[in-house]
Parts: C-alpha cells; structure tokens; sequence
C-alpha cells in the first residue's frame, strides 16, 4: 500500500521513504510547546540514528535537497535522477 499522501501525484504507489517537516509550518500552525516537544523528540532519535551510522563506519547525518512534486521542473529533475540511476519506475 502507498502513502496516503502521495495519492494523485508522480510518487502515487510508492512508500515513504523520508519525512520531510516544513519548519515554517511548524511555527505557524503548532503552538510553542508542541513545537518544543516535538524539537525535543526528534533531537533524540537523531543521536540514536547518528550513533548508530557512526558505528556502521558511515557519516553521522546526511543532508538533502529538497524539492516539491508540484514544482513546474520536475520531470526535469526526474530525468537526472533517472540517468543517475536514482529514480525506479513503479
């Protein structure tokens, strides 16, 4: 089953891979201490997941490029992606 919200787009069918969280809609649309927790949580799970790729002889954080799937460009994107051997038609 695919993620719910990628329903009606070019990733429908897929599984989530990542979790992207807008930090402005945080700020607007979550209160301050919902906000704390989460930040909170989320800074927990990291130093596990950091520690552990660290064990694993691997870089503690990647970082990313993040792009919307409405964005007029993307199937130029895609087509990067795809010649890089980082796309997998579904």
């Amino acid at each position: 089953m695919g993620e719910k919200a990628f329903e009606g787009t070019i990733l429908e069918g897929r599984e989530r891979r990542y979790t992207i969280l807008n930090e402005r809609d945080i700020a607007k649309y979550a209160g301050k201490n919902q906000a704390d927790l989460m930040n909170e949580a989320i800074d927990d799970v990291l130093r596990e997941v950091e520690t552990g790729r660290e064990q694993e002889g691997k870089k503690p954080f990647n970082s990313y490029v993040v792009i919307n799937v409405d964005e007029p460009y993307i199937d130029e994107i895609i087509a990067v992606m795809k010649r890089h051997g980082h796309w997998e038609e579904k």
